[in-house]
Protein backbone atom coordinates (compact mmCIF):
# COMPACT_ATOMS: atom_id res chain seq x y z
CA UNK A 1 0.00 0.00 0.00
CA UNK A 2 2.01 3.27 -0.91
CA UNK A 3 1.96 6.19 1.59
CA UNK A 4 2.60 9.85 1.39
CA UNK A 5 5.89 9.41 2.91
CA UNK A 6 8.04 9.75 0.00
CA UNK A 7 5.83 12.77 -1.15
CA UNK A 8 7.30 16.62 -1.67
CA UNK A 9 4.93 18.81 -0.44
CA UNK A 10 3.54 20.21 -3.59
CA UNK A 11 2.70 16.32 -4.10
CA UNK A 12 0.57 16.36 -1.21
CA UNK A 13 -1.25 18.89 -1.85
CA UNK A 14 -2.06 17.30 -5.36
CA UNK A 15 -2.95 13.99 -3.42
CA UNK A 16 -5.50 15.95 -0.79
CA UNK A 17 -7.08 17.01 -4.46
CA UNK A 18 -7.32 13.55 -6.27
CA UNK A 19 -8.72 12.11 -2.63
CA UNK A 20 -11.35 15.02 -2.84
CA UNK A 21 -12.34 14.07 -6.30
CA UNK A 22 -11.88 10.59 -6.49
CA UNK A 23 -14.49 10.41 -3.26
CA UNK A 24 -16.68 12.86 -4.93
CA UNK A 25 -17.30 10.24 -7.78
CA UNK A 26 -17.90 7.25 -4.88
CA UNK A 27 -20.73 9.74 -3.84
CA UNK A 28 -21.98 10.07 -7.30
CA UNK A 29 -21.93 7.10 -8.30
CA UNK A 30 -23.78 5.71 -5.56
CA UNK A 31 -26.55 8.33 -6.22
CA UNK A 32 -26.49 7.43 -9.90
CA UNK A 33 -25.25 10.82 -10.53
CA UNK A 34 -21.47 10.07 -12.01
CA UNK A 35 -21.58 11.54 -15.69
CA UNK A 36 -18.99 10.80 -18.21
CA UNK A 37 -17.07 13.89 -17.26
CA UNK A 38 -17.18 13.18 -13.59
CA UNK A 39 -15.94 9.79 -14.87
CA UNK A 40 -13.33 11.06 -16.87
CA UNK A 41 -11.88 13.12 -14.03
CA UNK A 42 -11.80 10.37 -11.89
CA UNK A 43 -9.50 8.01 -14.04
CA UNK A 44 -6.87 11.29 -14.52
CA UNK A 45 -6.79 11.36 -10.85
CA UNK A 46 -6.07 7.54 -10.82
CA UNK A 47 -4.29 7.66 -13.78
CA UNK A 48 -1.83 10.61 -12.00
CA UNK A 49 -1.72 9.72 -8.49
CA UNK A 50 -0.10 5.98 -9.72
CA UNK A 51 2.80 8.39 -11.82
CA UNK A 52 3.05 10.09 -8.51
CA UNK A 53 4.10 7.13 -6.43
CA UNK A 54 5.28 5.41 -8.49
CA UNK A 55 7.90 8.67 -9.48
CA UNK A 56 8.20 9.33 -5.51
CA UNK A 57 9.09 5.76 -4.94
CA UNK A 58 11.89 5.74 -8.08
CA UNK A 59 13.19 9.28 -6.37
CA UNK A 60 13.10 7.80 -3.07
CA UNK A 61 15.13 4.55 -4.13
CA UNK A 62 17.56 6.72 -6.09
CA UNK A 63 18.62 9.61 -3.23
CA UNK A 64 18.74 6.23 -0.88
CA UNK A 65 21.19 4.84 -3.50
CA UNK A 66 22.96 7.75 -3.70
CA UNK A 67 23.55 8.97 0.15
CA UNK A 68 24.83 5.45 0.72
CA UNK A 69 27.50 5.54 -2.18
CA UNK A 70 28.77 9.00 -0.66
CA UNK A 71 29.94 6.94 2.21
CA UNK A 72 31.43 3.70 1.59
CA UNK A 73 34.46 5.97 1.95
CA UNK A 74 35.92 4.55 5.17
CA UNK A 75 38.29 6.73 7.27
CA UNK A 76 40.94 6.29 9.32
CA UNK A 77 41.54 9.34 10.49
CA UNK A 78 44.24 10.02 13.47
CA UNK A 79 45.39 13.10 15.50
CA UNK A 80 48.77 14.52 14.03
CA UNK A 81 49.84 14.94 16.99
CA UNK A 82 48.72 12.24 19.44
CA UNK A 83 48.51 9.80 16.59
CA UNK A 84 45.18 8.33 17.80
CA UNK A 85 41.65 7.75 17.03
CA UNK A 86 39.55 6.98 20.09
CA UNK A 87 38.81 10.34 21.10
CA UNK A 88 38.43 12.34 17.53
CA UNK A 89 35.34 14.39 17.44
CA UNK A 90 33.95 14.99 13.17
CA UNK A 91 33.05 19.00 13.33
CA UNK A 92 32.68 20.11 10.17
CA UNK A 93 33.67 20.04 6.42
CA UNK A 94 36.76 21.39 4.66
CA UNK A 95 37.41 22.25 0.54
CA UNK A 96 40.93 22.47 -0.27
CA UNK A 97 42.00 24.21 -3.20
CA UNK A 98 41.27 21.37 -5.90
CA UNK A 99 37.53 21.53 -5.01
CA UNK A 100 38.13 18.46 -2.76
CA UNK A 101 35.40 18.27 0.73
CA UNK A 102 37.30 16.87 3.66
CA UNK A 103 36.48 16.07 7.17
CA UNK A 104 37.43 18.07 9.55
CA UNK A 105 38.00 16.77 13.60
CA UNK A 106 39.05 17.47 17.04
CA UNK A 107 40.92 15.36 19.20
CA UNK A 108 39.64 15.81 22.79
CA UNK A 109 42.92 14.24 23.80
CA UNK A 110 45.18 16.74 22.47
CA UNK A 111 42.26 19.87 22.35
CA UNK A 112 43.78 19.43 18.67
CA UNK A 113 41.85 20.52 15.22
CA UNK A 114 42.75 19.48 12.22
CA UNK A 115 41.43 18.48 8.37
CA UNK A 116 42.10 14.55 7.49
CA UNK A 117 44.10 14.48 4.44
CA UNK A 118 42.04 12.40 2.45
CA UNK A 119 38.51 13.09 0.44
CA UNK A 120 35.51 12.33 2.57
CA UNK A 121 33.41 10.77 -0.74
CA UNK A 122 34.09 8.84 -3.72
CA UNK A 123 33.93 11.72 -6.16
CA UNK A 124 36.72 13.24 -5.00
CA UNK A 125 38.58 10.44 -3.85
CA UNK A 126 38.43 8.98 -7.34
CA UNK A 127 40.41 12.62 -8.33
CA UNK A 128 42.52 12.59 -5.55
CA UNK A 129 43.71 8.96 -6.75
CA UNK A 130 44.35 9.88 -9.99
CA UNK A 131 46.49 12.86 -7.93
CA UNK A 132 47.93 10.55 -6.05
CA UNK A 133 49.07 7.98 -8.82
CA UNK A 134 50.68 10.50 -10.64
CA UNK A 135 52.99 11.30 -8.32
CA UNK A 136 53.96 7.97 -7.18
CA UNK A 137 54.49 7.01 -10.94
CA UNK A 138 57.50 10.08 -10.77
CA UNK A 139 58.42 8.96 -7.37
CA UNK A 140 59.20 5.68 -9.12
CA UNK A 141 60.36 6.72 -12.43
CA UNK A 142 63.38 8.16 -10.14
CA UNK A 143 63.98 5.06 -7.85
CA UNK A 144 66.84 3.07 -8.32
CA UNK A 145 66.26 0.04 -5.96
CA UNK A 146 63.84 -2.74 -7.35
CA UNK A 147 62.49 -3.71 -4.61
CA UNK A 148 61.10 -0.44 -3.70
CA UNK A 149 60.10 0.32 -7.35
CA UNK A 150 58.33 -3.23 -6.83
CA UNK A 151 56.93 -2.04 -4.12
CA UNK A 152 55.13 1.17 -6.00
CA UNK A 153 54.24 -0.46 -8.79
CA UNK A 154 52.09 -2.98 -6.99
CA UNK A 155 50.23 -0.44 -5.09
CA UNK A 156 49.88 1.45 -8.88
CA UNK A 157 47.97 -1.62 -9.78
CA UNK A 158 45.80 -1.88 -6.56
CA UNK A 159 44.65 1.58 -6.76
CA UNK A 160 44.38 1.56 -10.62
CA UNK A 161 42.26 -1.83 -9.65
CA UNK A 162 39.88 0.34 -6.98
CA UNK A 163 39.77 3.16 -9.75
CA UNK A 164 38.24 0.42 -12.21
CA UNK A 165 35.37 -0.46 -9.90
CA UNK A 166 34.53 3.08 -8.90
CA UNK A 167 34.10 4.49 -11.75
CA UNK A 168 31.55 2.82 -13.40
CA UNK A 169 29.39 3.14 -10.16
CA UNK A 170 29.95 6.56 -10.13
CA UNK A 171 29.30 7.45 -13.67
CA UNK A 172 25.83 5.74 -13.30
CA UNK A 173 24.59 7.05 -10.26
CA UNK A 174 25.46 10.97 -11.56
CA UNK A 175 23.54 9.84 -15.06
CA UNK A 176 20.72 8.55 -12.42
CA UNK A 177 20.40 11.95 -10.34
CA UNK A 178 20.65 13.93 -13.52
CA UNK A 179 17.94 11.84 -15.19
CA UNK A 180 16.17 11.84 -11.88
CA UNK A 181 16.57 15.75 -12.03
CA UNK A 182 15.07 16.38 -15.53
CA UNK A 183 11.41 14.10 -14.36
CA UNK A 184 11.52 16.27 -11.36
CA UNK A 185 10.79 19.46 -14.12
CA UNK A 186 8.76 17.01 -15.53
CA UNK A 187 6.74 16.32 -12.82
CA UNK A 188 6.48 19.60 -10.99
CA UNK A 189 5.15 21.57 -14.05
CA UNK A 190 2.27 18.78 -14.48
CA UNK A 191 1.27 19.04 -10.65
CA UNK A 192 1.50 22.56 -10.72
CA UNK A 193 -0.77 22.73 -14.28
CA UNK A 194 -2.83 19.95 -12.73
CA UNK A 195 -3.38 20.88 -9.34
CA UNK A 196 -4.50 24.32 -10.53
CA UNK A 197 -7.01 22.49 -12.97
CA UNK A 198 -8.33 20.54 -10.27
CA UNK A 199 -9.04 23.98 -7.77
CA UNK A 200 -10.75 25.36 -10.75
CA UNK A 201 -12.91 21.97 -11.09
CA UNK A 202 -13.49 22.66 -7.09
CA UNK A 203 -14.41 26.33 -7.07
CA UNK A 204 -17.40 25.62 -9.78
CA UNK A 205 -18.95 22.85 -7.65
CA UNK A 206 -19.20 25.54 -4.63
CA UNK A 207 -21.91 27.21 -5.76
CA UNK A 208 -24.80 29.09 -3.82
CA UNK A 209 -28.16 27.80 -4.42
CA UNK A 210 -31.32 29.58 -3.74
CA UNK A 211 -33.36 27.55 -1.14
CA UNK A 212 -36.39 28.89 -2.26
Amino acid sequence: MPTNANLKPNERELMKLIRFFSKRAVALAQTGELTEDHSQLTNACQNLETQLYMHAENRAAILDKRERLQRIIEENAQCPKCGKADMLKKNGVATNEHGWKSNTYRCRRCNTTFTWNRPNNPWHMAEFLEVYMKQLEENASKEVNEEVQAHIAQALANMQESLDRLRPVLQISDEEVAALEEKELEMDKMIHQFKNYLLIEKIKLDTWQDPK
